[in-house]
């Protein structure tokens, strides 16, 4: 397994790519940080307010609402960590994937290699995470690695492997140039051109700039 993938993710950087990168994410990850703390900040401050309101109904909404801007706050800065994460990677070979995503907000991540030749067919769910599902499974398998156990065998507990992409151009093209080796379902859509022998002669004459009346 050491040819080269024909796609990859994170793409291989040069070194002044990789200082440029490395700025732009402290950057992002200040920006952040700064907007969780003003978060923090406005849910403390909603809450001390609670407690000058002598109206029970409204001290409870106060509350309820600083709570919730406390955690969203909080959330939001963790997703953003996870989705930085420099362990995901997505790696597009001739005969397999080989993935690994988060797995949960806790961290948890699952590293999957799938054999195209094992796939039976795929497809994207309502929340656009990509679902594969297998015909057999001896040589694809998945490991789960936490900071607690380490790496371990993972069983799906579904019928298929549900995929999410830390980049979205990783699943595009999934789709879009290997969608005969995942098995999903192409659409063929009717080609638009601008030839003007689709045009009669009277159309070409009240449209000159070619424009066909847009």
């Amino acid at each position: 397994m050491d040819e080269r993938p024909l796609y990859e993710f994170p793409p291989k950087l040069s070194r002044a790519e990789k200082q440029a990168k490395a700025v732009n994410d402290i950057a992002e990850h200040t920006k952040m940080r700064r907007q969780m703390y003003k978060n923090m900040v406005l849910a403390a401050l909603i809450f001390a307010l609670s407690f000058l309101v002598p109206a029970a109904p409204v001290k409870i909404l106060l509350m309820l609402i600083s709570v919730g801007n406390f955690a969203v706050g909080a959330l939001l800065y963790r997703y953003y960590s996870l989705s930085r994460d420099t362990e995901l990677y997505t790696r597009i070979y001739e005969d397999r994937l080989e993935h690994c995503q988060n797995n949960s907000l806790s961290g948890r991540k699952l590293s999957c290699v799938i054999y195209f030749d094992e796939i039976e067919k795929s497809w994207q769910d309502n929340r656009g995470r990509l679902n594969i599902a297998f015909s057999s499974q001896e040589r694809s398998r998945f490991t789960l690695s936490t900071r607690k156990d380490g790496a371990r065998p993972y069983e799906l507990k579904g019928a298929a492997a549900v995929l999410r992409f830390a980049d979205t151009a990783s699943k595009l093209r999934l789709i879009n140039d290997y969608w005969e080796k995942i098995k999903y379902p192409k659409k063929n859509y009717k080609e638009i051109t601008d030839d003007d022998s689709w045009y009669s002669e009277e159309d070409l004459k009240w449209d000159k700039l070619h424009k066909h009346g847009l």
